[in-house]
């Protein structure tokens, strides 16, 4: 069994997307970050092989988010959301409010994505 530290090897090649949801509505919220650092635990000695495109929260290995640092963009998908629930969601973000304080309104933070954009750098880190 082995370690490794996993990083993006460029910059704002990380993206986080958050599942939101209320009855049949789904609201996805995604991040973008700019740099994160990753613990990927393998069975043998050999590095994982993680492509570009993966999504490290559902992949083959057992993966551990360290941190990831500056947070560069947020966007709202509401393709998943009927009309009224789309306007009173733009709404509610125009007063300022976060996608966070969507739980007091009733939402519920379903599902979680990590997707790595970019070839990832692979440094072992304990054996």
């Amino acid at each position: 069994m082995a370690v490794w530290k996993l990083e993006p090897s460029f910059k704002k090649s990380l993206y986080e997307r958050t599942y939101v949801r209320k009855g049949d509505n789904v609201l996805i919220v995604e991040t973008g970050w700019r740099w994160g650092e990753f613990h990927v635990t393998t069975e043998g000695d050999e590095p994982p092989v993680l492509e570009e495109g993966v999504d490290l929260f559902n992949c083959e290995y057992e993966v551990e988010m360290i941190e990831c640092t500056d947070g560069c963009w947020e966007d709202h998908d509401y393709s998943g959301c009927d009309d009224e629930t789309r306007e009173w969601l733009e709404e509610f973000f125009d007063e300022g409010n976060s996608w966070f304080d969507l739980e007091e309104e009733g939402w519920l933070f379903d599902d979680s994505e990590m997707i790595l954009d970019c070839e990832p750098t692979i440094t072992l880190l304990e054996e």
